[in-house]
């Protein structure tokens, strides 16, 4: 939805239904779906929190979420859109196979990945077409630093895993965006 809302080219290219389809069929497939999936572990006692509080429950909704991402992102390769849309996507992708490698060893912050992942979005966006989006982007930190703080408060978080959180959602968005992958 940022995408579109802040690329005046990239929305006049791609038809509202497209853009429509699009932001459900992803909702739907990273939100909904493994939301549902958590709360079906957790009725069946194999999580003991839907908030995904220790390591170890966070692993099969890790891994399940990382599988309808990369279903997703290749789903999604059949339909023409901008190139940023498919790195984005791919970014995303890595950034939850990154959180579940790096949960083997410690908590990431998942929320401080899809702020950074979203700051990257924009800062990337920003360069690659030479748009000025220095408030969206400041806005982008503003709310990661909010987002970062109540992790923090609500004890949920360190703040390494903060800062490994926002800076892994950063660098695996940011660089297939500016790279042109995906």
């Amino acid at each position: 939805m940022v995408i579109f809302g802040l690329n005046g080219y990239i929305s006049a290219a791609t038809p509202h239904d497209k853009q429509f389809f699009l932001v459900s069929w992803i909702f739907v497939n990273t939100a909904v779906i493994p939301f549902l999936f958590t709360a079906v572990l957790r009725w069946k006692k194999l999580v003991t929190s839907i908030q995904l509080d220790t390591r170890e429950d966070r692993v099969i909704p890790f891994t399940f979420a990382l599988f309808f991402y990369l279903t997703n992102y290749w789903l999604l390769r059949d339909i023409p859109m901008a190139q940023i849309i498919y790195s984005i996507f791919l970014g995303s992708s890595v950034a939850v196979g990154i959180a579940l490698l790096v949960n083997f060893y410690t908590k990431i912050s998942i929320h401080m990945i899809g702020m950074g992942g979203i700051t990257a979005s924009i800062y990337g966006m920003s360069q690659l077409y030479d748009i000025n989006l220095l408030g969206y982007i400041l806005f982008g930190i503003f709310a990661s630093g909010l987002v970062g703080s109540a992790r923090y408060i609500l004890e949920s978080h360190n703040l390494p895993q903060i800062y490994l959180g926002w800076g892994t959602g950063f660098l695996a968005v940011y660089l297939p965006v500016i790279m042109g992958w995906g």
